[in-house]
């Protein structure tokens, strides 16, 4: 054989050891144990918590965002805040052009002098009208009383053939005469009594419809002064000044003002896990913003009726925010939340790498008196890299995490 010749098998032969201790490094031996390559764990006994995880997003709380509008048309004269900017409850952040509603206000307040000046006005000469038609009905009755008199003693006297029959027909006549004067009289007071009384209605009602027309008028004149009627943040501001804006079935949003210590969590859980999630369940979740940072919270709601996305079944869930976030949760981050619906303690855990599968069960290599043997095992929760082993070792055994192979998916942690 030629020194080429040579050189192609040598090659051939080094490439074929090299695939040879390559296979042998990386194929699982579980019928001999010590040529097992992997690490030793030393199983644990702990805790495990069997987790519904789901995404959601920040939200502001009911009434936490508010946006801001005028109740009144108007150009925009001044408009006092910007994105980004912190305002209190009670702070002016815009003013309209209100001239026009200062003259409304203006004459709704003459209009309401001259509806107190003329009830004053009402009281002052109703009484003495009354007074007046009472003084003459007194007036009327005196001289009833006297033509009365006069006609008995004429009708007397004339009995006695003492006075002329022309002397008895005029005392008649005066008594008469001062009977209709009286009746005349007793009308007039009731009447003069029911005009001031009326007139006294229309007048009050009057004030009443002024006293109305200048609280309209101010509180027109107040909206055109535009107050912040939360605490907050400025999220947005849509529209600048000059502009003329028109209310009409709608106010015309201004800004939007977002109170950033009143968030929650709108989490949206896969139907096959809804079942097990509970109102005051503990949660924590993470953003990609602090990706190492942990936020407490709690299942304050779960919605019955659900949401479908992409032919998929979730069910909204609100969690309640807990402890310090403020400074850095926002609205509309997404967050990916882990709910904590059960708790066990005292079990036995390994890392899911040390788990495989062999002939459709779950095994582990079990390291004993310097043996490594394949050990079937019953597995229960997840969670993260740990799972628990609910039969075929016991805390303090020793198991392998062999090298190469790829580990049992596991149980998810919900389940």
């Amino acid at each position: 054989m030629n020194k080429a010749g040579w050189l192609k098998w040598a090659v051939a032969f080094v490439v074929a050891a090299a695939l040879a201790a390559g296979a042998w490094y990386y194929w699982p031996r579980a019928e001999k144990g010590p040529q097992i390559q992997g690490k030793p764990f030393q199983v644990k006994q702990g805790r495990i918590r069997r987790l519904v995880v789901s995404t959601g997003t920040v939200k502001p709380q009911v009434g936490a965002e508010v946006k801001v509008g005028a109740r009144v048309s108007g150009r925009v004269e001044k408009l006092l805040v910007s994105i980004g900017q912190e305002v209190k409850a009670g702070q002016v952040v815009a003013v309209l052009e209100h001239e026009d509603l200062k003259a409304k206000l203006q004459q709704a307040q003459a209009e309401l002098s001259s509806s107190q000046a003329k009830l004053d006005r009402i009281k002052t000469t109703g009484p003495r009208e009354v007074a007046r038609a009472e003084a003459e009905l007194a007036e009327a009755k005196a001289t009833m009383v006297l033509t009365s008199l006069d006609l008995k003693r004429q009708e007397k006297m004339r009995s006695g053939d003492l006075v002329a029959q022309d002397a008895l027909d005029r005392s008649r006549e005066r008594f008469q005469v001062a009977t209709a004067r009286l009746s005349a009289a007793d009308a007039k007071l009731l009447q003069m009594k029911s005009a001031f009384e009326q007139d006294l209605k229309v007048a009050r009602a009057d004030l009443a419809a002024s006293r109305a027309r200048v609280v309209t008028a101010r509180v027109s004149l107040d909206y055109a002064t535009v107050s912040a009627p939360i605490s907050g943040v400025v999220s947005s501001v849509s529209t600048q000044e000059g502009e003329t804006v028109a209310a009409s079935l709608s106010a015309p949003t201004f800004i939007n003002i977002v109170d950033l210590d009143r968030l929650q969590v709108d989490d949206f859980v896969d139907e096959t896990d809804i079942g097990k999630v509970k109102v005051g369940q503990k949660a924590f979740f993470t953003v990609d913003a602090y990706p190492n940072k942990k936020f407490m919270g709690e299942v304050e709601s779960v919605q019955p009726s659900a949401k479908i996305v992409d032919d998929v079944v979730y069910y909204p869930v609100t969690i309640k925010i807990l402890g310090d976030y403020q400074g850095m949760l926002k609205p509309e981050m997404t967050a990916t939340v882990s709910i904590i619906t059960g708790v066990r303690k005292d079990v036995a855990l390994v890392p899911l790498s040390a788990v495989r599968r062999k002939a459709g069960k779950s095994m582990v290599y079990l390291q004993k008196d310097g043996q490594v043997t394949p050990t079937p095992v019953e597995l229960g929760w997840s969670e993260h890299v740990l799972v628990q082993v609910v039969s075929g070792v016991e805390p303090g055994q020793t198991v392998i995490l062999p090298r190469g192979s790829a580990p049992v998916t596991g149980k998810r942690s919900g389940h």
